[in-house]
C-alpha cells in the first residue's frame, strides 16, 4: 500500500532531481560571447552594406541567445548562440568577398583605361617603347 510518507518522499525526490538538472546546465555566456564577437567582426567587415540579410540574421539570433540566457533556458541560448555565431561568420566572409569583387571591378576598370590611353597613344604616332616578348629558355 502507499503511504502519505512514500508520496511525501517521492515529491521531494521529484523536486531534487528537478533542481539537480535545472543546475547541471550551466549558462552558455562564453558561446554568447563568441557569438557578439563574430557580430562585431561582421560589422567591421562593413557586412551591413554587403551582406546586411545575414548580419540582421545574426543579430536577431544573438539578442535570441540573450533573452534565453536571462530566462535561463540554457539549451535554447546555447543552440541560438551557436547559429548567431556561424550567421555572423557568413555574412563577414560574404562581406569580404564582395569587397574583393568591387576591387577587382575597380581594378580592371583602370586596366581597360589604361589600355585605351596606349591604344590611343599609338594611333597618334607617339614614341612608346613597345615591350618585347621574351623568348622561351
Amino acid at each position: 500500500m502507499i503511504s502519505l510518507n512514500g508520496i511525501r518522499n517521492t515529491l521531494w525526490s521529484l523536486l531534487a532531481f528537478g533542481i539537480v538538472a535545472c543546475a547541471a546546465t550551466p549558462m552558455p555566456s562564453d558561446k554568447i560571447a563568441v557569438a557578439r564577437s563574430s557580430v562585431d567582426r561582421a560589422e567591421q567587415a562593413q557586412a551591413a552594406q554587403f551582406a546586411q540579410v545575414q548580419l540582421a540574421t545574426a543579430r536577431n539570433k544573438l539578442v535570441v541567445a540573450q533573452t534565453a540566457a536571462e530566462n535561463r533556458d540554457a539549451e535554447l541560448a546555447a543552440r541560438m548562440a551557436d547559429q548567431a555565431d556561424i550567421d555572423a561568420q557568413l555574412a563577414e566572409a560574404t562581406a569580404r568577398a564582395r569587397q574583393q569583387e568591387q576591387h577587382v571591378t575597380e581594378m580592371e576598370a583602370a586596366l581597360r583605361d589604361l589600355r585605351e590611353e596606349a591604344t590611343r597613344n599609338a594611333g597618334t604616332g607617339a614614341n612608346t617603347p613597345q615591350p618585347q616578348p621574351t623568348p622561351p629558355q
